[in-house]
């Protein structure tokens, strides 16, 4: 009886043309030598008249908080205490598609620079005829090749509506729970909340946003795993002054930098898109 109350409430809302939140719950392995070290974040694909965004709303939460606290700071003192440890979650990046063509967008950043890359390779998608009950919906199986992985998907058609997790999209309905072939990386739906007819203002702290190819973007960030400290060295190098006391304090702040994010890099090798 619960399942058909949330499909008629879900009914109701695309009557009333309001937008509605698609919360999913991403399981992750961040690195690939260690598929045990599991993390989760929780996403959210929200869902309008004109397209959808996706991102994480772990990261929208925190960041939000952190705007108020950061105004609430300068109006106090006129000064700003930024701290690590009030930014929860890990997944900066967003994807936007716009209907009723669905082209896609992924939004990224690079050190400083913000980009919005467009999505130009199809999602071929073979359905198959198994069944299965996910959560509370009935459920069809469906698999493609995309960005180097092989994903099987589950998707329901009692919410008629082409689109899904991350770039996911192009089935007979929604998207219901999604996972590669070696389950590194999977997004399972866990609740639908209604959002009225206002959008989210998701993107707390994005700036201007450069666009790219696919393939400049992967040349861009090669070359930042490549040289991670590399903008800020030239940051250094021009009129911003880093506040150390000394250039060899520089130097080895520097190196301790660049050793640091090259070992996260390290570490984050097993991303969702392989190629």
């Amino acid at each position: 009886m619960k399942h058909y109350s949330i499909v008629l409430v879900f009914l109701a809302m695309m009557m009333n043309g309001q937008n509605r939140r698609f919360f999913y719950e991403y399981r992750y392995a961040p690195d690939s030598t260690r598929r045990d070290s599991v993390l989760t974040e929780q996403m959210c694909l929200e869902v309008g008249k004109t397209g959808s965004k996706f991102y994480s709303y772990t990261v929208y939460r925190s960041d939000s908080l952190m705007k108020i606290n950061l105004e609430n700071q300068l109006k106090m003192t006129g000064a700003i205490n930024i701290k690590n440890s009030d930014r929860k979650g890990n997944i900066r990046n967003s994807v936007t598609k716009n209907y009723p063509e669905y082209s896609t967008y992924l939004h990224a950043g690079i050190f400083t620079d913000k980009y919005r890359i467009e999505e130009d390779r199809p999602m071929e998608w073979k359905v198959i005829p198994e069944k299965q009950k996910t959560g509370h919906f009935n459920t069809q199986r469906a698999e493609t090749d995309f960005a180097g992985r092989h994903w099987i998907a589950w998707f329901t058609e009692e919410i008629p509506i082409q689109d899904g997790p991350y770039k996911f999209h192009g089935l007979p309905g929604l998207i219901v729970k999604i996972s590669d072939s070696d389950g590194s990386h999977q997004f399972t739906l866990q609740e639908i909340k209604d959002t009225g007819n206002k959008d989210t203002d998701y993107n707390v702290f994005t700036g201007k946003e450069i666009e790219v190819t696919q393939k400049q973007y992967n040349k861009l960030l090669k070359e930042y795993e490549n040289d991670p400290t590399k903008g800020l060295k030239q940051m250094s190098m021009g009129n911003i002054v880093m506040k150390m006391d000394s250039n060899a304090e520089t130097a080895r702040w520097m190196k301790d930098r660049e050793r640091q994010l090259k070992e996260n890099i390290r570490k984050n090798n097993n991303r969702i898109e392989l190629n």
